[in-house]
This record gives C-alpha cells, sequence and structure tokens, in this order.
C-alpha cells in the first residue's frame, strides 16, 4: 500500500503532536470524514471541513473553516482532482500535514475521468443519439473511488497509517479499528451483491459522473449523466437525449446524490 503525507509549511513545517495533546484531523469530504470517525474511535477528533450537505467539487474553505484547520493536525482530502482549492496550499498556511487519500491506489485500478463505461456505446447504437456522456473531471482519473469497497479500504488505509504516523502512542488502536472498518465494508458488499444479481435490468442514468467504480463492482451500466459538470443545467438538447434513453428502455433509473442540484434529474 502506498501512500502520499505531504509537510507542508516550508521552514516553520506542519504542527507536530505534542505530548497527552489529542489528534485533530480534518477531512474535506464527508466520506472521508466517516471512514476517518470510524478509525479515530475516541482516540482522535474528527472534523469535516465544509458544511454539511455541501457539493465537495464546488466547495471553497470560508475564513471560518481554515481557523478550525489551523487548529488541526492533518488535512485528509480525497485527491484526483476532486477538490477544486489547492490543497497544498491551504495545508501550508494552515501548517497541517497534509494527506492524500488516493495516491497509494494502483493506477492501473484507477477509470479514467473521461471513461465511455460500457453500455454507452450499446445505449448509443439502441437510442442513435449521445445521451450526455459524463466527460466533467479535469483530472486523468475519475476521483469517485470510495463509492465501491475496494477504492474506500484504499482509503481507510492511507487514513489509518496517517494518523499512525502523526499519534504514534494510539497506532495499534487505529490499526485495529481499520480491520473491522475493511469487514464492516466487505460485508455491506457481500449482502448488496446478491441482490443486484437478481436484477434483470441493470443500465442506470447518473446525476453526475460518480457511479463507474460502483458500476464496475456491481455488474451495472451507467449509460448517461445529466450534468457534463456538478451543478451544471443540460442544454435542452441533452436533457432531450436523456429522455429519450429513458423513454426508449436504454436507461431504467436516474441515480442522484445528496449535496448536489437535482431539479434537472427530477424534470
Amino acid at each position: 500500500m502506498g501512500l502520499l503525507v505531504v509537510g507542508c509549511g516550508g521552514a516553520s513545517g506542519p504542527k507536530t503532536l505534542e505530548d497527552g495533546e489529542t489528534l485533530r484531523v480534518i477531512a474535506s469530504t464527508p466520506h472521508l470524514a466517516s471512514l476517518a470517525m470510524a478509525i479515530a474511535g475516541e482516540d482522535a477528533k474528527v472534523e469535516l471541513l465544509p458544511g454539511e450537505g455541501g457539493n465537495p467539487h464546488e466547495y471553497e474553505p470560508t475564513i471560518s473553516d481554515r481557523r478550525r484547520l489551523q487548529e488541526s493536525h492533518l488535512l485528509l482530502v480525497n485527491g484526483l482532482a476532486l477538490e477544486p482549492f489547492d490543497a497544498v496550499k491551504l495545508a501550508e498556511s494552515a501548517r497541517v500535514t497534509l494527506v492524500d487519500c488516493s495516491a497509494g491506489i494502483p493506477e492501473s485500478w484507477l477509470l479514467d475521468g473521461h471513461h465511455e463505461e460500457e453500455g454507452e456505446e450499446h445505449a448509443d447504437e439502441h437510442a442513435g443519439h449521445d445521451h450526455g456522456h459524463g466527460h466533467e473531471h479535469e483530472g486523468e482519473h475519475n476521483p469517485h473511488v470510495w463509492l465501491s469497497t475496494e477504492g474506500a479500504i484504499y482509503q481507510a488505509e492511507a487514513i489509518t497509517e496517517a494518523m499512525a504516523k502523526m499519534d504514534s502512542a494510539n497506532a495499534d488502536s487505529y490499526r485495529k479499528r481499520l480491520v473491522e472498518v475493511k469487514a464492516s465494508l466487505t460485508g455491506l458488499r457481500d449482502e448488496f451483491k446478491p441482490r443486484v444479481a437478481e436484477l434483470k435490468k441493470r443500465r442506470f442514468v447518473s446525476n453526475h459522473d460518480a457511479f463507474p467504480y460502483f458500476a464496475r463492482e456491481f455488474g451495472l451500466e451507467q449509460v448517461g449523466v445529466v450534468q457534463r459538470t456538478p451543478g451544471a443545467t443540460p442544454t435542452v438538447q441533452e436533457r432531450r437525449e436523456i429522455e429519450l434513453l429513458l423513454a426508449e428502455g436504454g436507461a431504467e433509473a436516474i441515480f442522484m446524490e445528496p449535496g448536489f442540484d437535482d431539479s434537472a434529474s427530477r424534470a
């Protein structure tokens, strides 16, 4: 397992954990905060950098967020160009250690950020149109790795090692909880897979291009997206193409996420 931990702050360097001090971790997304909380238990304090329900693709730290960050030791980011802000500069200004939770994921496992999912070609042949396929991510790879069991485990491992390195006194506890987190994630996968296997219809449209890893793991097909970029309003033509895709049976559902404008998808 690889791990990228960046010490920021120039000559002054990032803060270290003093004797008797509680490790403070701040995460850029709800899923990283959730993983970190499960690993931390009572041994560390974990906070979410943006407000609850915010869109991580559009979030920019506020003055109050920066103040909270200055009181922390670790900044967890998803990486893979998910966050729109400059994480290195943000961590440097707050003198915190930056942890890219996707840095250790093998490149061969990652999906292209401009990836045409299996099934898109089929859908195009079915309806004879371009149905607004997802091409919104500026990074080389699609960043939504946590929406698969293996991707979430990769990130949980990165979080654990960063916390254990900073807070060696509680390292064993963090690693023990990681075992529990892995068991929970694989248990959910094993419970869900047989249910998905019973589905006769497996094609779906996503509100934005968030589900390729999920689709790959469970044998589903993401055949289109409503928003080419998160929060963007689809054009009249794009909307008609999605409507046609759904009407002609090229897809059977629309997947949506909390924190994103879903008005176009609901329409």
